[in-house]
C-alpha cells in the first residue's frame, strides 16, 4: 500500500482539482491526502523528497515537514531539505503532488 501511495505520488502535474473550500471552511481530507497525512515522519519525508526531485527541483533529504497553508483555505505541507530548499505540497485528490518550490 505504501509503495503504491509513493508511486502515485511520483507525478507531480499540476493536473487535477483543487480541494474544495466553502463558508471559509476547510473540505475533511480524504484519499490520497489522508493517507500522507497518517504516514509516520521518516515514510512521509521520504514520499516528499520523491515528489519534489520527480517536480524537477533538488531535493537529496527532506529533514522536516509540517502542515501549512498551500493558499487561502487548502492545507498540505511545508518540506524543508537538506540543501537549504524549501517546498510547499499539496496531494490532490487523485494522488498526484503538487509541488511548489522555493530556494535561498
Amino acid at each position: 500500500m505504501i509503495l503504491g501511495l509513493a508511486c502515485a505520488l511520483a507525478g507531480c502535474g499540476e493536473s487535477g482539482a483543487d480541494q474544495v473550500v466553502s463558508d471559509n471552511r476547510i473540505e475533511p481530507e480524504t484519499g490520497a491526502t489522508a493517507q500522507v497525512a497518517k504516514l509516520d515522519e521518516d515514510l512521509r519525508n521520504g514520499v516528499f523528497a520523491k515528489a519534489i526531485r520527480d517536480s524537477g527541483a533538488a531535493c537529496p533529504e527532506v529533514t522536516g515537514s509540517e502542515r501549512a497553508e498551500i493558499r487561502h483555505g487548502v492545507r498540505g505541507w511545508k518540506a524543508q531539505c537538506n540543501n537549504e530548499s524549501a517546498h510547499l505540497i499539496q496531494i490532490l485528490p487523485d494522488g498526484t503532488a503538487k509541488v511548489t518550490s522555493r530556494t535561498y
